[in-house]
């Protein structure tokens, strides 16, 4: 199972593909309240997939992405 770490400040944490997969629970998702990366937070919206960051663009690509990943870690 993939760790997905998102910042609490994201935007992404109330996406309808992030709650999609939370209820599919292939992966783990952590919200912080800080990544450490507050300079890219502040520029691009990304997630922290197994210590990987991956910016995204939309809410279809977090979904692309984060089903990659849980497929990945299986």
């Amino acid at each position: 199972m993939a760790t997905v770490k998102l910042c609490s400040s994201n935007e992404l944490t109330k996406s309808e593909a992030l709650k999609q997969i939370v209820r599919d629970a292939s992966v783990d998702i952590m919200v912080k309240d800080c990544l450490g990366n507050c300079g890219q937070c502040y520029l691009d919206r990304f997630v922290k997939v197994d210590q990987r960051i991956i910016v995204i663009n939309d809410e279809e690509e977090l979904l692309d992405q984060l089903l990659k990943a849980a497929s990945e870690a299986d």
